[in-house]
């Protein structure tokens, strides 16, 4: 008894088996252009960072270009376009993100530093002593002036810092001079603090046809460790000249004349 032919059961063709492994090859394309993108993502923590966003960036076009060639499927393109899309928002947002920060602070360290400045100007030299202290232990204004006006201890702390001489200087001006922000020299991070060097100018009139100015620089430090800013000093120097600038090449002047105090010379501060 003769057997019966047997019939096939594979019905796949071998135009449908190039498909399907040239589907499987492009998905792997497509899902690097996706790594690329994600990888691109680091670029947000920081400038240190911003390599990989240009390094996924690169990855992706090369990717995409590749893909173009090949006519993927819809799927595939779509995965190549999303990794794309990626890296370009991290090579874009995280250096304008980090530069509009750092301006912001920038213009908050002026503001801190034109007003400590003339609150000694104004003769109010409890309020600039008060911005020394770190500020979770700041006391309230109220408190500030309780404490520097009405308690020895406090009493003995504002007379030594009104004999430092950039005080001195500022106080004997008796309101006569006008403080305004210079310049940024320098803004660093050290761990979540932001630390700034600026220069301030004070200008007065010596007689009515004779104006002079001298620089206050001072470093300032931003804390942002409770979620919000704030500020405090660091250090402080008179009688210095800026790094840049108009003023930079011209001579400090030795003095102002109206204080024996300010005869000393420009090397004002601790």
């Amino acid at each position: 008894m003769s057997e019966s032919p047997r019939v096939s059961t594979d019905f796949s063709s071998p135009v449908e088996e190039t498909s399907l492994n040239q589907y499987t090859h492009l998905g792997g394309w497509g899902f690097l252009s996706l790594f690329f993108g994600t990888f691109a993502l680091l670029a947000l923590f920081g400038p240190t960072w911003w390599v990989c966003g240009g390094l996924g960036f690169l990855g992706c076009t090369l990717t995409t270009i590749h893909l173009n060639r090949q006519q993927p499927s819809t799927t595939v393109r779509v995965m190549a376009v999303t990794g794309l899309c990626l890296s370009l928002l991290a090579i874009s947002y995280a250096p304008t993100q980090y530069y509009l920060r750092e301006m912001a602070i920038t213009q908050q360290s002026a503001l801190f530093g034109t007003e400590w400045v003339k609150n000694i100007l104004t003769g109010k030299p409890y309020r600039a002593l008060a911005a020394l202290t770190d500020p979770e232990i700041r006391l309230s204004e109220k408190q500030l002036k309780t404490y520097y006006l009405k308690t020895s201890k406090g009493l003995k702390e504002l007379k030594q810092f009104e004999n430092k001489s950039l005080v001195k200087c500022l106080l004997d001006l008796n309101g006569r001079a006008r403080t305004n922000f210079y310049q940024t020299e320098s803004v660093r991070i050290q761990g979540q603090d932001q630390i700034i060097a600026s220069l301030f100018s004070v200008s007065y009139l010596e007689t009515p046809l004779e104006k002079k100015t001298f620089f206050v620089r001072l470093v300032m430090k931003r804390t942002a460790a409770s979620g919000t800013g704030q500020w405090s000093i660091l250090r402080y120097r008179g009688g210095v000249r800026p790094r840049t600038g108009i003023y930079s090449k011209s001579k400090p002047r030795p003095g102002i004349n109206s204080s024996a105090s300010i005869q000393s010379g420009i090397s004002f501060g601790l």
